[in-house]
């Protein structure tokens, strides 16, 4: 009976963890000032890759 006891409120305590995670995330995610512009053009702080349709057909 302890160990079941025990394995649930290991399970619950996991699910609580996870929960505030995504809740936090969440949260964080909706007071982010971002503009549509920053959602149309790629990060411009690493490399990007172009794709053009006039290189050669491999």
């Amino acid at each position: 009976m302890r160990e079941s006891i025990g394995h649930h409120f290991d399970v619950v305590v996991v699910i609580w963890i996870l929960a505030l995670a995504v809740g936090w995330s969440m949260v964080s995610l909706s007071r982010a000032q971002l503009s549509a512009d920053q959602w149309a053009s790629p990060p411009q702080s690493g490399p990007v890759w172009v794709v053009s349709g006039a290189g050669p057909a491999h």
